[in-house]
């Protein structure tokens, strides 16, 4: 339910904290907002998308592996486009949200990020835990994407005569209690970090930006994706059919449907707080 203004009246108790964005602040976010926009726009053009696909668990080393942490559809990827030039910005101040990066309310029509104290100290470029990775991140559960886990996921697969084979989980440490017996291949699909860490770290430039360009595959563009990372994941779903529609079911039965607040928090921590209809 919402006000006239179209904000959650759940939102009414905080309304003590919560401020429009003025001065250096609102520049950041903007800047940080098209960044977000300019990153995705690149992946768009430079077609890093496709479709998750499932696959059989092995213990074997792989050979040739694709690793990736989530592969976005194009659809995907232009609704996130669609919400991210939508999105306006509210600052909270809760002195409870000091360890807080920001957070949003899923079913906001109004787009509205709430921006919190993390926000304004981290890089302003994408790498882990930026600005624009961060804005990836929140709108992203305005399309569905859950808060399952903060961990590091990381999916590895090969192909061995027609088949695929490979595995998924943390990239380090054991098995988070929160993953525990969940099929870690449909969650890093849904798991709104694990589309954080495909930009942040997988498709991001790995040289650095000099002389208007960077040094690793000469991109002019500033806020952008490397075209030299590996992207053969995304056209697994080209040549494994009946891959691609098993975890189109899987995604079915596993998409989140509770009425939640998603916050992404220092810490490596996620808090997924629910909300009473």
């Amino acid at each position: 339910m919402a006000d006239d203004s179209g904000q959650p009246l759940l939102m009414q108790w905080r309304s003590g904290y919560i401020s429009d964005l003025s001065g250096q602040k609102a520049r950041q976010a903007e800047e940080a907002k098209q960044a977000a926009i300019q990153i995705v726009q690149d992946a768009l053009q430079k077609g890093f998308y496709g479709f998750p696909v499932s696959f059989y668990y092995t213990c074997s080393d792989p050979v040739d592996s694709y690793k990736f942490c989530c592969i976005p559809t194009e659809d995907f990827l232009r609704d996130l486009l669609e919400k991210l030039q939508r999105v306006v910005f509210k600052e909270d101040e809760n002195p409870d949200e000091s360890e807080t990066f920001a957070y949003v309310y899923p079913g906001d029509e109004t787009c509205t990020v709430y921006l919190c104290a993390l926000f304004w100290n981290v890089p302003d470029y994408l790498c882990k835990d930026s600005k624009p990775g961060t804005l990836i991140h929140e709108v992203s559960h305005l399309l569905g994407t859950d808060d399952v886990t903060y961990n590091e996921l990381l999916v590895e697969l090969y192909e061995d005569h027609n088949t695929l084979l490979g595995w998924s989980g943390p990239m380090s440490g054991d098995t988070p209690k929160d993953l525990e017996g969940r099929p870690k291949e449909e969650v890093v699909q849904i798991n709104a970090n694990s589309l954080e860490y495909e930009f942040e770290t997988m498709i991001n430039h790995e040289g650095h930006f000099g002389n208007s360009k960077y040094s690793c595959c000469g991109e002019t563009k500033r806020h952008s994706v490397c075209r030299h990372r590996s992207t053969g994941h995304y056209h697994l779903y080209e040549r494994f059919p009946r891959q691609k529609r098993e975890m189109q079911e899987r995604l079915w039965e596993t998409s989140p449907r509770e009425m939640v607040r998603y916050i992404k928090m220092a810490g490596n921590v996620c808090k997924k707080v629910s909300i009473q209809h």
